[in-house]
Order: structure tokens, then C-alpha cells, then sequence
């Protein structure tokens, strides 16, 4: 009974929308023929799911609700740490994704976003390695990779750039290009580089650009590995922190 409460509470949510009374708990006993201690449980599950909001005292019941980007972001990302994924296999995915992801982003006629993007290619042009934390170039990168994401106009390709910059982030920040100044600088080239595509509308070179970061970033991890082996003797894969 709990679980076919579950599956009708999210069909009432996902018929509603965000915001939506869907019904007092009294009308819901009724409507459902379920016991209360039943719908209550039910509800946890759906409210986890973040489906529906149960809100108490005047005005309360059951309400549909929607899990923001934060929720769809970070469970996959804790998911793949738990289940011991490594920055290789991670990057293995994502450079194969990325290039398609720009070349879709130089095709993206929406004003507003093309502005946005030559705002931010606009700070880049200002940017000084050296002169500021290496925490700049990871946020940078993120806010890159976020608008490229929306350009793309595929939710698919978005949540999948969103979460491999979620997972291992701080790993990044300190082994990839955030750290040595010369990478720092070399990152900033690409960006620029990239940006510079993407406004253009060129899609075969924003592609170009695309595979020729992935193909930075290998060679990066592959550096960090055989480092860490010459060191200690032992066969090593990179873990986010």
C-alpha cells in the first residue's frame, strides 16, 4: 500500500505544478482509501524525491513540488564518489561528451546567452595567472562549462557537464589546473580560445577546441599517475578527495 501510495503521489505532483495544493491530508485518506500512518509514510518517501512539500498549520497539506538543480547535481555526483569512481574514468566520459557539447553551444542563437558568454570572454581577455588565487581558474571553468551547458539547449548533456565538474572538484583544483601557474596559463588560452569559437559560430573549431582540452587534461591525469607511481612503486588511479 505504501509503495502504490507513492506511485499516486507523484502522479499527482507531476500532473500539478510547481506549487500546486494538491489536497489536505483529510481529502488525500479519501481520495487514496488509504490509512493516515500509510499516506504519512508514502509522503516521506515522495518528499526525498523532492515531489511534493507537506506544510503544517493554516494553509498546510500537500503541495507538488520540484527538485531544483542542486538535488539533480549532487546525488549522482555522491553516488559515483561512494561507489569509488576515479577522475580517469570521469574524464574518460567527458571528453567524448565535451567537444559535441561546444560545437552544439557555437550553433545557439539566443541573445541573452551570447551575451552572457561574450561577458564572461570579456573578463577573461582581463585575466592574469598568478596575480589572483588558483581557485579562479576552477570557478571560471564551472561558470564556462554552466553556460556552455544551457547553450547546448540539451537537458541531457547539461546535468551530465554539471555533474562531472560537481565530482572530484576539489581534486581538480589542486592536481589539474588550478595549480602551476604555466597550466593556469595554458587553461586560459583554451578558454579564451574556446569562447572565441563559440562566438564566432564556428562549430567545427569550437569542436576542435573542445577535443583539444580533453586531450589536455589526459595527458595532465596521465602526468599525475605516473608521478604518484615513480614515487611509491604502486599502481595508482586518481580519486576526488
Amino acid at each position: 500500500m505504501v509503495a502504490q501510495t507513492v506511485a499516486a503521489l507523484t502522479r499527482m505532483s507531476l500532473a500539478a505544478d510547481d506549487g500546486d495544493h494538491i489536497g489536505a491530508e483529510a481529502d488525500l485518506l479519501d481520495l487514496l482509501g488509504v490509512s493516515r500512518p500509510t499516506l504519512r509514510q508514502a509522503a516521506k518517501v515522495v518528499e526525498n524525491d523532492r515531489l511534493i512539500e507537506v506544510r503544517r498549520g493554516a494553509g498546510g497539506g500537500f503541495y507538488a513540488a520540484r527538485p531544483n538543480a542542486r538535488d539533480a547535481i549532487q546525488a549522482p555526483a555522491l553516488w559515483l564518489k561512494l561507489q569509488s569512481a576515479t577522475l580517469e574514468q570521469m574524464h574518460a566520459a567527458s571528453r567524448l561528451i565535451f567537444p559535441h557539447a561546444a560545437a552544439s553551444a557555437a550553433a545557439c542563437r539566443e541573445a541573452d546567452l551570447i551575451a552572457e558568454l561574450r561577458a564572461l570572454r570579456d573578463e577573461l581577455e582581463t585575466r592574469r595567472p598568478g596575480e589572483k588565487r588558483a581557485n579562479e581558474t576552477v570557478e571560471t571553468e564551472v561558470r564556462l562549462n554552466e553556460l556552455i551547458g544551457r547553450m547546448t539547449g540539451d537537458p541531457v548533456m547539461q546535468l551530465f557537464m554539471a555533474i562531472s565538474y560537481s565530482f572530484g572538484l576539489l581534486d581538480r583544483s589542486r592536481n589539474l589546473y588550478g595549480g602551476e601557474i604555466a597550466r593556469r596559463l595554458l587553461w586560459l588560452e583554451l578558454q579564451r580560445r574556446l569562447c572565441d569559437s563559440i562566438l564566432a559560430g564556428d562549430v567545427d573549431l569550437a569542436r576542435q577546441v573542445g577535443f583539444e582540452r580533453g586531450e589536455t587534461v589526459t595527458a595532465w591525469i596521465s602526468g599525475a599517475r605516473s608521478g604518484i607511481e615513480a614515487r611509491t612503486g604502486k599502481v595508482v588511479h586518481l580519486r576526488p578527495g
